[in-house]
């Protein structure tokens, strides 16, 4: 990474720390600045294009055009642009988000376009793009479904969706940075947080997303788009090796496995179980726009 995409973000954190601040007060226990880093760290979108290239080999060129649903603070955008040359659009409804990921762009000295819609209403015509990708936004929509039906119909024929997000029904919840009581409806994944004295009223603002919800609401998608993966594979993976990021708070799930890593016979009983029960974390919801 140059010089100047280092330091347009370095001098991002502490806004971005002030606007987390308000959405995460009471949430999170992780110091806000270090909450902003990873919303801004080259390195997280690295993860981000490689885990991409490991359903969609080879097809993250120049010459595809890209469609970010959630642009958040411009990182995905900025850095795939200036590392790797992609052609990206971002949408993004957050006025003030949208700001600063405008303002990250040109203090970086890249252009970019962030566009002003939400993901149920993309402004952009039928089959504009070859790749629809969003990362940890699916669980903060009004309508989940409406923003999956929104990116099969702004893509090519041919193209992916590639949405990663959280799953309810595991034992993590990432926001919080703690373990969770899997498939726990809303009113007692309140109390189950105002045990631990974090912010309940956090909880009215996330869509409770898991593995069968997301099984409901490609159904109607299926005549347009084929299912290719929701992540399981990768899930099984991590969980033998443990190469995953340590982004925001999941160096506390890390120390979390490492416990089943010490004892043996724990981790193959846990992954046969986490596959039977549909336990993986997060969901990577991989899909085709079928051909004309």
């Amino acid at each position: 990474m140059n010089e100047r995409l280092a330091e347009a973000a370095e001098s991002m954190k502490g806004k971005v720390a002030r606007v987390l601040s308000q959405w995460l007060d009471g949430v999170t226990v992780t110091d806000f600045e270090l909450v902003a880093e990873t919303h801004l760290s080259a390195g997280h979108v690295e993860e981000a294009i490689r885990g991409i290239e490991r359903y969609l080999p080879g097809y993250l060129t120049p010459e595809r055009r890209i469609l970010e649903v959630g642009s958040g603070f411009g990182a995905f955008s900025v850095f795939g642009r200036a590392i790797h040359n992609l052609d990206i659009t971002s949408a993004e409804p957050d006025p003030v988000v949208r700001g600063y990921a405008r303002e990250f762009a040109e203090r970086a000295g890249v252009e970019c376009s962030f566009a002003e819609c939400a993901g149920e209403n993309l402004s952009f015509p039928n089959g504009s793009f070859d790749l629809v990708f969003s990362s940890n936004v699916l669980e903060h929509v009004k309508d989940p479904a409406q923003v999956l039906a929104e990116g099969i119909r702004v893509l090519k024929p041919g193209g992916y969706l590639f949405f990663t997000y959280p799953n309810y029904c595991s034992f993590w919840e990432g926001h919080y940075g703690m373990l969770w009581i899997p498939c726990m409806p809303k009113p007692l994944a309140k109390l189950y947080v105002g045990l631990f004295g974090r912010n309940t009223k956090y909880i009215d603002s996330l869509q409770l997303v898991n593995v069968g919800f997301t099984r409901r609401i490609i159904r109607p998608l299926l005549d347009r788009a084929r299912l290719i993966s929701l992540g399981d594979d990768l899930w099984q993976e991590r969980m033998r090796t443990l190469k995953f990021g340590e982004w925001g708070q999941t160096s506390r799930l890390k120390r979390a496995l490492l416990i089943l890593h010490k004892i043996p016979f724990l981790l193959p009983i846990g992954i046969a179980l986490g596959k039977l029960m549909h336990w993986y974390y997060p969901i990577i919801l991989v899909m085709r726009k079928e051909m004309d």
